[in-house]
């Protein structure tokens, strides 16, 4: 996180006028040409300073007065915008805002004249869509957003799901946010001068009922997590939002998603617990189970597909990290710290920049083993065993287990083993599918007979998986039944 000083409230109007106004003055300079910028629920969101690669100028003529202009598609397109993209806000300098839809700026440009800056001409609209002095385009898309949204859950629901777009164009506050203070001296006497910038902020609570005091965990799109309540608040910037914290005067960017009333346990609790076990003596046995996650666990066990997890002791609701990769749960639950801090971020990640419970293991001088049923994911203190699929049925979980089956009486203390088929299986059919179910209903027979040829402690926990299949909602989806997996504790 970065540090950054806290905010400065002011009268939103004042400040509105006295920018208004600036901007207006400089918008008359012959050799100053102000920035446009193209912000909301696109991926690259910039500034416009000139025509230059924003597709091939035309010349219009718009009620007597001839322009050198742009399409507005196209300008809209170098920004990349969201799918499903269904208006575009045009926000002039003093206020003045115009909305259009996307599925009709055919025939709709962008100009710029000394006299009216950057102007919206749109030869079909009505006139008061023609904004002058235009300082924003604002892109808002409405349906599937994909990675664009802010998320909100809680362990039990989606509470809020709302784009940058759909913030910029709502009720934000304003406030000047104080960038660095310089004093003179002239003549004994002390003149200061400060540096602000202008934020748009909300409060969680502006999305969700929210009771004074009430923790939150806070996730970034690189894994980075902390704790806030509502005292903190969010900053709507350019095609992102940040969380502002007032106690530690800091700044997580890139908010993916809040979860309210988080649980007390997290996948990160497998290295803490090892750790626990290994200290104390015990020998361990740690499963991991790609592509299960909570409430996938709990239909299962309903419909009868896990019985021996059902009926093995208290399951327990777990919050998983961000970003949904198989490297990146893996890495968090080896590891015990997020993706930020340990350095494995997507797929194709593989050093970590943390130590693993194995480097644990080697120091206490434990016997270590670990298997895989999926290629190596990983590099880390000691080298894996990737069991592959040696009967070519389609799955690899039943060569992982029986390799399990044959290594735990040969004195290790401790065993990690990671299936995969789930995760496989749910990419392939979706998470709910029976397929699917029959996958979780194989690990399920495995897990009891290892459970009951081992002589020491089991953990077993869901890995989040990728959640990247069509079927399930899209890639990296932040929602109540992705961002959760099971944990027991087998004593």
């Amino acid at each position: 996180m970065l540090k950054r000083s806290w905010l400065l409230g002011i009268c939103p109007g004042l400040l509105g006028l006295a920018i208004g106004v600036a901007t207006m003055l400089v918008f008359h300079s012959s050799h100053f040409i102000p920035p446009l910028k193209v912000i909301g629920d696109v991926v690259n969101s910039y500034t416009l300073q000139d025509l230059k690669g924003i597709g091939k100028p035309v010349r219009i003529t718009f009620q007597g007065t001839r322009y050198r202009a742009v399409k507005l598609a196209d300008v809209i397109e170098k920004a990349d915008p969201a799918p499903n993209i269904s208006q575009l806000y045009l926000v002039g300098a003093d206020g003045f805002v115009s909305a259009v839809k996307v599925d009709s700026i055919d025939d709709c440009f962008i100009a710029y004249t000394s006299k009216n800056g950057w102007e919206a001409v749109n030869l079909k609209h009505p006139v008061n869509s023609n904004v002058k002095l235009l300082t924003e385009i604002v892109v808002v898309s409405n349906g599937d957003t994909g990675d664009f949204a802010f998320n909100v859950i809680s362990q039990d629901s989606n509470l809020a799901q709302i784009t940058p777009g759909k913030l910029l164009t709502g009720s934000l506050k304003q406030y000047l946010n104080p960038e660095g203070k310089a004093v003179v001296q002239n003549n004994g006497k002390d003149y200061e001068s400060q540096v602000f910038t202008r934020c748009r902020i909300f409060k969680l609570s502006d999305l969700i009922p929210v009771k004074d005091g009430e923790a939150f965990l806070v996730m970034g799109e690189k894994g980075e997590c902390s704790m806030a309540d509502n005292r903190s608040c969010f900053e709507v910037k350019d095609n992102y939002v940040n969380c502002l914290q007032p106690e530690t005067r800091t700044v997580l960017e890139k908010v993916k998603g809040v979860i309210v009333r988080p649980p007390a346990a997290s996948i990160m609790d497998v290295y803490y617990d090892t750790e626990h076990y290994l200290n104390g003596g015990d020998k361990l046995l740690v499963a991991a189970l790609d592509g299960l996650a909570y409430n996938q666990y709990r239909y299962a066990a309903s419909k009868g597909y896990a019985p021996f997890l059902k009926n093995s002791g208290k399951v327990i609701k777990a919050s998983g990290v961000y970003p949904l990769e198989i490297n990146v749960g893996l890495a968090a639950l080896l590891t015990g710290q997020t993706a930020g801090e340990n350095g494995i971020l997507a797929s194709n990640d593989q050093r970590l920049k943390a130590p693993s419970i194995f480097a644990e293991a080697n120091r206490l001088n434990k016997k270590t083993l670990y298997l895989e049923a999926d290629r190596k994911r990983l590099e880390t203190e000691i080298q894996p065993v990737s069991v592959t699929d040696q009967d070519a049925d389609g799955n690899s979980d039943d060569e992982l287990y029986q390799t399990a089956m044959d290594n735990l009486d040969k004195g290790y203390d401790l065993i990690v083993l990671r299936f995969h088929d789930i995760d496989s299986a749910g990419q392939r059919y979706g998470n709910l599918a029976q397929p699917t179910m029959r996958t979780i209903s194989a690990a399920d027979k495995y897990l009891q007979q290892i459970i009951d040829k081992w002589t020491g402690k089991v953990i077993i926990t869901g890995n989040q998986g990728t959640r990247s299949s069509r079927l399930n909602g899209g890639k990296g989806q932040f929602t109540n039944d992705n961002m959760f997996v099971p944990y027991w504790r087998f004593q």
